[in-house]
């Protein structure tokens, strides 16, 4: 059972990263798609296998708690023009890549994926396998409106080879959905998830969002108890952002509609005990999953990483993101892709590549992405496991940090041994607190000024 006092979220809801990269993105500076082309020639004789991030940015409607970089539009057209593009970028990624070429996790993410036609999902895979290796171990997912998919679309996409979906859900409450303007109820929300199981999907994930408006700890504990008679493979429950300055959409959300902090606490505290009650393992942070889910097996073995898609049982392998915005994590580096259509699409019409901001990480960056991955993935770390990596002592290279750690243990949030980082209790929601110790970029004062969501 988690338990946090009120003393301790007072202490620890600060601002802070969600550290689905080290360094995070706002620390990254902007480069030409020469540099991009530059650092893939360092990566082109790499042995890893292939993670594949695709955005499609489409959206009929746009959800007043959308964060995401979506365009809004009803034209269907503008999704087989994109595709062109999307092919070219493929064709310039597969050629960068000279090594082991196999894709492990091809996924869909956006948006509203299924935008798509399905004469546009066949044009990407036909391109993706001629270019790329496909065995039948690999995970290929999508996102997925359950409000917006085509009669027959489920069963095409299993047909191309698409066997793991998420759907998003936010909450069940219609008081809740019609304020976000995101109307879906619980009978298609659960046709969905029972369709995809009888196609043979798996590591179904719902995506929930606590700190909408009219949101109540009765309420949301009445939508986690039907998401548990559901039960789908794998949860995520993230904090709504709510960010009206930078997204004028959210305008429309009234903040005295919104729980204070005291009752997102609650709501967040009372869902994951619900969850681990029914038999979920509390992955980290906002993620759930059932202890059989491929997840919850690489967390038990170590093995789970941190990326931008969240928390992903595939580690040790390259991402290239492709499309407006994508991400792209290989090497030692970080890419991201233009962020507007029009200029993502003169990029790749010159250079077949879009990347404008992007980071080499330092040995020091390497070190300490190194110590955060762990503790934010498995709540521990070897300090001998870090000796053979790096050939460097962890008490000696972090004595100062080891220094600040000893306040947070006598919070009970961890405990400091002679050989290992150990993070116990409350102490594994508050693990963004933990890793911040670690971020070497927040001590810095040469830094751009960043509006972190708080991390609780």
């Amino acid at each position: 059972m988690f338990e946090i006092t009120d003393d301790l979220i007072g202490k620890y809801s600060i601002i802070g990263p969600r550290y689905t990269s080290y360094p995070t993105a706002p620390m990254w500076h902007e480069i030409e798609p020469a540099t991009q082309q530059e650092w893939l020639a360092v990566n082109t004789n790499s042995q890893k296998a292939v993670s594949l991030y695709i955005h499609i940015p489409f959206c009929r409607d746009r959800c007043l708690y959308c964060g995401c970089n979506v365009i809004i539009t009803r034209q269907q057209e503008a999704s087989a023009e994109y595709v062109s593009y999307i092919l070219n970028e493929i064709d310039t990624l597969a050629d960068s890549r000279r090594g082991n070429r196999i894709v492990k996790q091809l996924h869909f993410g956006g948006g509203t994926p299924n935008f798509l036609l399905n004469e546009e999902f066949v044009q990407i895979m036909e391109k993706l396998r001629d270019r790329f290796d496909f065995n039948e171990e690999t995970e290929i997912g999508i996102e997925i409106d359950p409000c917006t998919t085509r009669p027959g679309q489920l069963e095409f996409l299993a047909e191309i080879g698409i066997n793991r979906l998420s759907l998003g859900v936010q909450d069940l409450d219609e008081t809740v959905q019609k304020a976000v303007q995101r109307v879906q109820g619980k009978e298609i929300t659960l046709e969905h998830l029972s369709h995809a199981k009888s196609l043979g999907m798996k590591g179904i994930n719902f995506d929930l969002i606590y700190g909408l408006p009219f949101q109540t700890v009765d309420s949301f504990r009445k939508t986690v108890e039907q998401i548990v008679e559901m039960r789908p493979d794998r949860l995520a429950v993230y904090n709504f952002g709510y960010l009206p300055n930078r997204m004028i959409h959210q305008r429309k959300i009234k903040s005295e509609t919104l729980p204070d902090t005291k009752t997102k606490m609650r709501i967040l505290l009372g869902s994951i005990n619900q969850f681990c009650e029914a038999g979920y393992e509390y992955i980290g942070m906002d993620h759930f999953a059932l202890p059989e889910d491929e997840l919850a097996v690489a967390q038990k073995n170590r093995t789970l990483y941190r990326n931008f898609m969240g928390y992903t049982p595939k580690s040790n392998i390259d991402l290239l993101g492709i499309g407006v915005t994508a991400i792209s994590e290989f090497d030692r580096y970080f890419v991201q892709n233009e962020k507007k259509l029009k200029l993502y699409k003169q990029h790749i019409s010159e250079a077949g590549i879009s990347g404008i901001r992007g980071i080499e990480l330092s040995p020091d960056d390497l070190k300490r992405k190194w110590t955060i991955l762990k503790l934010i993935c498995h709540f521990y770390l070897d300090f001998k496991e870090f000796q053979d990596e790096f050939s460097v002592d962890f008490t000696s290279y972090f004595e100062e940090e080891l220094s600040q750690l000893k306040d947070l243990e006598e919070d009970g949030l961890l405990e400091l041994r002679e050989d290992c980082i150990r993070v116990v209790n409350h102490g594994q929601i508050l693990v963004r607190n933990i890793c911040m110790i670690f971020d070497a970029y927040l001590k810095r004062s040469d830094v751009p000024e960043v509006k972190y969501s708080k991390t609780i």
